[in-house]
């Protein structure tokens, strides 16, 4: 065997094993990401007994506008400070309507 044949079996050694230390974090990875979903989520969410409703604000910017003379003028420099803003009233709001109706719920914002 060549002094380049070796080099060049050297480096695809040297390529598998990265490539196997990188699988292992990507795995590693996935399961801490799945264990602090898990971790996030109040016991029981989504199942049968305890059903988990998503709800997405489409208009945020809209309803702050109505809302807010400075929504108006100057939400579309702000705009996540605006869907954030949105998303604390209406959780707010769904969570007093909710209790008015005799339905014990928690209610968050998981995503501004």
């Amino acid at each position: 065997m060549t002094a380049g044949g070796v080099v060049v079996l050297v480096v695809l050694v040297l390529e598998l094993a990265v490539a196997v230390v990188l699988l292992g974090q990507a795995r590693s990875l996935r399961e801490r990401v799945a264990a602090a979903r898990a971790e996030a989520a109040p016991p029981g969410v989504g199942s049968p007994f305890h059903p988990l409703i998503e709800v997405e604000i489409l208009n945020a910017q809209e309803l702050a506008a109505r809302e807010s003379w400075a929504a108006r003028r100057f939400g579309a420099l702000v705009p996540r400070l605006v869907r954030r803003e949105v998303g604390a009233r209406a959780a707010a709001q769904l969570a007093e309507q909710l209790a008015e109706q005799g339905v014990r719920a928690e209610v968050r914002v998981v995503a501004p």
